[in-house]
């Protein structure tokens, strides 16, 4: 009878999740934030179509291939204006370490373009490689301040 406790409470043992869990931590925000300033910072400076494709994840192109994207960036630039100043309003983070670890982040940006302003929204995960990828990306602009 002991033997089977014994497997049982192995099995059971065996079966569980061992997981931190963190929300909101300033040092998951610096390491996420460092995508979006590069991100902006290829935009005003950079002039790589490449560099900034490669801050974008698998699961981006999964739905957006890189001609729509480039196409959304160039409307932005062109029909908006080139990117002058950014400013974080909102972020989020979620980090679990463990069995089944993973990492999600959400910044929330004012963006001033030209004469107009526009909020720009980076969701973004930890790839299996270990690197923040921008996994959705979202521009808004207020049409009734024309």
């Amino acid at each position: 009878m002991k033997p089977i406790i014994y497997l049982l409470f192995f099995f059971l043992l065996i079966s569980c999740n061992f997981n931190q869990f963190y929300k909101d931590r300033e040092s998951d925000k610096e390491d996420g934030e460092k995508i979006p300033q590069k991100f902006y910072w290829e935009l005003r400076y950079g002039g790589n179509q490449d560099n900034i494709y490669k801050l974008f994840g698998e699961k981006f192109f999964a739905v957006t291939n890189k001609d729509k994207l480039a196409e959304l960036i160039n409307v932005t630039q062109n029909k908006i204006g080139p990117v002058q100043e950014y400013n974080l309003v909102k972020w989020e983070t979620m980090v679990v370490k463990g069995s089944n670890a993973r990492s999600e982040y959400l910044f929330t940006y004012d963006v001033k373009r030209g004469s107009e302003n526009t909020e720009e929204i980076f969701t973004m995960e930890r790839d299996k490689d270990g690197d923040i990828k921008i996994v959705g990306y979202r521009v808004n602009q207020n049409l009734l301040n024309k």
